[in-house]
């Protein structure tokens, strides 16, 4: 793997997680908390059982990261997504009672974070250097290793999906 690859990789993980983390310590209102926590319920419910829970949530996450791995457009889209995730965070910290910064805090001890964050930012790293072969007629080259991200980002989305079901399960 090339260095320019695993230095850029870096460089959006950071991005990413500063800007859930500071969209998430903005005030947010609890009205919006309440919608965002009534419209999480409804998709995903302990009721639908670990493997509903774990394709739902799996489902769900590969969708926007499919967004962020398209040509001229998966940055900007993964930057959007990572700040409104920041807000739902903030939106239901204030229903909650406490700072939304508090709850990706938590989270970022749980794996399934880490899994969809290292996913995202695959994602958007790839977005970025299919564009670059694009532009430079190269993108047959990329081609394979545009698929290949995919096909890793959904097997670990996957997985993601199904512990992050398990935890729900069980109350965390």
């Amino acid at each position: 793997m090339e260095m320019e690859r695993v230095k850029f990789y870096f460089i959006i993980l950071v991005i990413n997680v500063t800007v859930l983390f500071l969209v998430a310590s903005f005030p947010s209102s609890p009205q919006v908390g309440q919608q965002i926590l009534g419209s999480l319920n409804s998709t995903v419910s302990p009721n639908q059982g670990i493997v509903g829970m774990g394709t739902s949530i799996a489902g769900h996450n590969f969708f926007l990261s499919l967004f962020m791995s398209l040509p001229f457009i998966g940055i900007p889209a993964g930057l959007f997504i990572m700040a409104d995730t920041g807000y739902a965070f903030s939106a239901i910290g204030s229903v909650e009672g406490i700072p939304g910064v508090a709850l990706p805090t938590l989270e970022a001890f749980l794996p399934f974070f880490w899994l969809e964050f290292v996913s995202y930012t695959a994602m958007m790293t790839e977005s970025y250097f299919f564009t670059k072969a694009v532009l430079n007629g190269r993108w047959k080259q990329e081609l394979s290793t545009y698929v290949l991200v995919i096909g890793l980002v959904a097997l670990t989305l996957t997985i993601s999906g199904f512990v992050e079901a398990f935890f729900i399960s069980i109350g965390v």
